[in-house]
């Protein structure tokens, strides 16, 4: 996917080779947020899927070669190519003019190469399952359809995996409740460092899982109930719980 424009004017070109994936910065223009061939995400093959269906569902297959057009100046302009059995399709054109579904997918592809991963909806994992390496969870809070959280750790010589995992089922409260915990991979950073920083996870899986169970509601009227866990370290697990809203 190349990303063009905007008022700051940027242009680069990502691409995520589904198999492994892997997220990679192919080109970038200027001073933008990676090197050509820097790797920028290690997908999980949940979030691949996740992805993959969101583009599917948009029926991007039916949209081989379409241009849906410039507006003007301040927008924009996204190039998809994407490769399936049949062999390689692609459409293009500014972000306001996309399908709503296509402009959903688009986001949530773009969202990865600022470090907005989708959370995983797992409900029959474990905790203890995932890398636990010690981290504290300062604060918390979601923005839209986007948790932020502040997380300190020690390390700093290398680049830390944290991912959402939602799991053990839907606690059938009201509002509806379930449960998050948050993975952390130090990758064995030898430093100790204290650092601190905010992470953004992608709430758009835990909401498809959740109309999924319980139906589409009218935008704006779901409240679900997400209790944030830290399962790392010697402390009670619950580090917060606050209302989901879509």
């Amino acid at each position: 996917m190349r990303v063009t424009g905007g008022v700051a004017g940027v242009d680069y070109t990502v691409v995520l080779d589904g198999p492994t994936g892997t997220l990679r910065g192919e080109e970038s223009m200027g001073n933008w947020p990676f090197q050509p061939g820097e790797v920028l995400q290690v997908l999980h093959r949940d979030q691949v899927r996740y992805l993959s269906s969101l583009f599917l569902e948009a029926g991007v297959h039916r949209m081989e070669g379409v241009d849906f057009g410039n507006t003007c100046c301040d927008f924009f302009h996204v190039e998809v190519t994407f490769r399936h059995a049949q062999g390689v399709g692609g459409f293009q054109g500014d972000t306001p003019n996309l399908p709503p579904e296509v402009q959903g997918a688009v986001g949530v592809l773009d969202g990865l190469v600022w470090g907005a991963l989708p959370v995983m909806v797992d409900f029959g994992t474990q905790p203890g399952l995932w890398p636990q390496d010690p981290f504290t969870v300062l604060e918390a809070a979601v923005l839209g359809d986007r948790l932020r959280v502040r997380v300190q750790y020690g390390g700093g010589c290398k680049t830390h995996a944290f991912q959402g995992v939602a799991w053990g089922g839907w606690m059938e409260s009201h509002p509806v409740q379930v449960r998050l915990f948050l993975s952390h991979d130090a990758f064995q950073d030898p430093c100790r460092a204290l650092v601190t920083e905010d992470r953004f996870f992608d709430l758009g899986p835990l909401r498809k899982a959740y109309q999924k169970s319980y139906g589409t509601g009218s935008p704006g009227t779901t409240t679900l109930i997400i209790a944030l866990e830290n399962h790392s370290g010697s402390q009670p697990s619950l580090a917060r719980s606050f209302p989901y809203r879509f």
